[in-house]
């Protein structure tokens, strides 16, 4: 992600959008962040919590269970809003959004400017009508189709501390799967130099720039 807080440049796509009214007041707290495609724009634990707006480009924000299962919420797109949930107290979640292309969005630290975002009803009633239009795509739901082969690969990518899976008892139950196919599996991507066998039962993710769609392509 790169940051630019050059406002001749904030402003104007401010007056892109259609909350420049809204959004007037919280000019100052307002950067643009531009992502490469590829990039994750927000994803669970990541260290700085940001409000975004979509100026340009389109992102795709999905949910993958503990089994590796994905689950499409929705393509953000021009005007659609990301970050809504980081404004309250609540348990890191599994949601992710990723770049579809170069993706450019004004955004502000939730946790630098929590008390203006709070203070500020029409933001706040922005963010309801845009969280409750999410909450009614994912009561219609359907996970995106994946072989055990492919959600071995986003279970690594997504679930296993720096891409490293480690104890195969433990990681089948979670794929559903036996403890026999998931070896199975492992000793095809290490003969593939897709995983790297780092000790009894544990395999690294060696290829770590794979995301969701490159994933879902293999097999």
């Amino acid at each position: 992600m790169k940051k630019i807080y050059d406002k001749a440049l904030i402003e104007p796509y401010l007056k892109q959008t259609k909350y420049e009214t809204i959004m007037n007041g919280l000019l100052e707290h307002l950067f643009v962040a531009e992502y490469k495609k590829g990039e994750f724009v927000t994803m669970p634990l990541q260290q700085i919590h940001l409000f975004q707006i979509i100026i340009q480009g389109t992102v795709s924000i999905y949910f993958i269970r503990n089994d590796g299962s994905v689950y499409s919420l929705a393509n953000g797109r021009k005007n659609d809003l990301l970050g809504e949930m980081e404004i309250f107290p609540h348990q890191p979640s599994n949601v992710y959004a990723e770049a579809n292309d170069d993706v450019i969005c004004l955004a502000l630290s939730i946790e630098s400017s929590k008390n203006a975002l709070l203070e500020n009803c029409r933001f706040l009633q922005l963010v309801c009508e845009s969280l409750t239009q999410k909450m009614e795509s994912v009561t219609m739901l359907d996970a995106a189709p994946a072989s055990l082969k492919q959600r071995v690969l986003i279970y690594m990518k997504y679930k296993c501390s720096k891409e490293e899976l480690k104890g195969l008892q433990q990681a089948a139950f979670h794929l559903n799967c036996s403890a026999r196919q998931l070896q199975r599996i492992l000793n095809q991507y290490e003969a593939d130099g897709i995983v790297t066998k780092t000790g009894k039962g544990a395999y690294k993710l060696v290829i770590s720039s794979l995301h969701k769609a490159d994933i879902l392509s293999i097999y």
